[in-house]
């Protein structure tokens, strides 16, 4: 009974550690290196949401720069632009500014950061020369003199994400560790476990709760992250295209919670193998079979 309930301790307390450790491996690769980053934002290119806002962005800062008269052609040209194919190259690019920006913020680096509020700022005005490029090949008047434009719109800011991924320094530091020892206290009790089809239904419940609660988790940060920015129709989405892996993960994670409480159910139903009785022969001599 002893063996069972120190064994249940250990699978619990690596349920626990489950949690971090996951979140803490997944964000810490996504984010951290620029190829992952890059490749799980390109997509929103092709957002509608992130194109619109854009756009907007862009009409804007276009704005007084342009005549009246233009401003449908202007709005035209822009929409078709961030729709087209060549968008894709310049969001890429704008990207590879931003990506050490949230580096930055979630290290508590921000003297190295060049940011404007304590924010994770997109820089649109390489994409701005671009349009301007297609203003002219759409022949909007007066195009060739539109002066540069500074098209700047803020997508997350530093205190939402510090307060969505707390201690990220400490998560980037332990993100191998956690997953390292969360396993390893699973797999420790699991084999000191005297009645393991019991430790095993145990096991499987810890790991769903735990992964119910990054869950739980990640859709308040989510919250928290949309409703402190300035552009949420961007922030949204790039929230969802950083966790997108994580996500993937944590419903891995309680797919396999689940198949432990089903293999654990069945081994508890078993029970112990049952002691062979002695025998007798019909000469009343007892024997084992």
């Amino acid at each position: 009974m002893f063996r069972t309930g120190f064994a249940t301790v250990l699978v619990l307390l690596g349920c626990l550690l489950a949690a971090p450790a996951v979140a803490a491996y997944v964000l810490v690769g996504e984010v951290t290196d620029r190829e992952s980053y890059l490749e799980a934002v390109t997509p929103l290119a092709d957002e509608p949401a992130v194109q619109s806002a854009v756009a907007d962005q862009l009409s804007a800062a276009f704005g007084e720069n342009v005549p009246q008269a233009a401003r449908q052609v202007v709005d035209t040209s822009i929409t078709n632009f961030v729709e087209s194919d060549q968008f894709q190259p310049a969001w890429v690019e704008l990207n590879e500014t931003v990506h050490p920006q949230l580096l930055a913020l979630l290290r508590g680096e921000e003297g190295n950061v060049a940011v404007e509020g304590d924010a994770v700022v997109l820089d649109l005005g390489g994409v701005a020369a671009d349009v301007k490029a297609r203003f002219v090949a759409d022949g909007v008047p007066l195009a060739d003199q539109i002066p540069e434009v500074d098209a700047r719109v803020q997508v997350m800011s530093g205190p939402a994400v510090r307060q969505a991924v707390p201690a990220f320094d400490l998560l980037e530091t332990l993100s191998v560790v956690l997953p390292i020892a969360a396993v390893a206290l699973i797999v420790l009790g699991l084999a000191l476990s005297a009645r393991r089809g019991m430790t095993l239904v145990v096991t499987g419940f810890g790991l769903v709760v735990a992964m119910l609660l990054v869950v739980l988790f990640q859709a308040i940060a989510r919250g928290q992250v949309t409703a402190r920015s300035q552009s949420p129709e961007l922030a949204g989405p790039f929230y969802d295209a950083l966790t997108g892996t994580l996500g993937v993960v944590v419903w891995t994670v309680c797919a396999i919670g689940g198949a432990f409480v089903i293999i654990g159910a069945i081994l508890s139903r078993r029970g112990p193998s049952p002691v062979p009785q002695p025998a007798a022969d019909p000469y009343g001599r007892s024997y084992r079979r």
